[in-house]
């Protein structure tokens, strides 16, 4: 899908790569010309549109969204575009995965749209290889092990404020650590417990149990709290980034900077 002024899709719907349609791409593409406004609500809706024509329950679907700028044509407000584009794409299984290129690059946008889609942005300086970065992602890609993943503990014992919040699809060569504080309900007594991952799998849903337990207080490994703390520090200034600085939020940043040795824009010296 080229845009500028306009979106302009190559194909009406999703086609099947052979020699025929990989010709008729890359002259598509070879003929784009880096002129006119960037429109950029109008090119993901239709992105949207077009992947959900074949798309297949369960199996992850991802739009690739390449940018050099700021939204300058049709819908310019950050917030508009997200609640549209969310809508458009519906489904929970659709990712948009950003490339910002270049330095004026409207970064809060893109990154709230692969928020909500589950997705990450990346950026390409001028000095950086866009071919390379690009490559990288697509042998990444590629390869998808677990998608619209969930997890969940079973037992007595309550889990808060985990990280990432939101756990991203899981492809080939991926480590997946999540961060979290619990709290064990039964006194004194060790907690077992069970830790539920579902997600799905070449189109169908997996579930892996880990049996556990959660002692009511752990001594050993005492670097984990700061690992956890600095994890919550980075989505505290990720909030802040996108939603602006509330006193709550700059409060907390620095509360748990001082106490574990973290350095943030709102640490001081008391």
């Amino acid at each position: 899908i080229r845009f500028s002024t306009e979106a302009e899709s190559l194909f009406d719907d999703m086609k099947k790569v052979d020699k025929d349609s990989r010709e008729t791409a890359t002259d598509f593409v070879n003929a784009l010309k880096p002129i006119g406004g960037t429109a950029i609500q109008e090119a993901l809706v239709l992105a949207a549109k077009t992947v959900k024509s074949s798309e297949k329950k369960g199996r992850p679907t991802m739009v690739i969204f390449l940018t050099d700028g700021r939204p300058t044509i049709g819908e310019t407000n950050e917030d508009a575009i997200v609640k549209t584009v969310t809508k458009a794409v519906g489904d929970k299984t659709v990712r948009v995965f950003c490339f910002g290129i270049g330095t004026d690059i409207n970064t809060h946008l893109l990154d709230k749209i692969t928020d909500h889609t589950k997705a990450v942005s990346q950026y390409v300086l001028p000095q950086e290889d866009i071919e390379v970065k690009v490559s990288n992602f697509f042998t990444k890609i590629s390869h998808p092990v677990l998608a619209g993943i969930d997890l969940k503990i079973k037992g007595d014992v309550r889990v808060t404020q985990m990280y990432p919040s939101t756990i991203p699809d899981l492809f080939h060569g991926d480590q997946l650590i999540v961060l979290g504080k619990y709290e064990n309900k039964s006194g004194d007594k060790t907690v077992d417990a069970a830790i539920q991952l579902t997600g799905y799998m070449h189109g169908k849903k997996q579930t892996l149990t880990y049996e556990t337990a959660f002692p009511k207080k752990q001594k050993d490994n005492g670097f984990i709290p700061r690992l956890w703390a600095t994890r919550r520090v980075g989505y505290l200034l990720e909030q802040i980034r996108l939603h602006g600085a509330s006193s709550e939020l700059k409060d907390e940043v620095s509360t748990l900077a001082r106490r574990y040795g973290i350095v943030t824009p709102y640490t001081r010296d008391r």
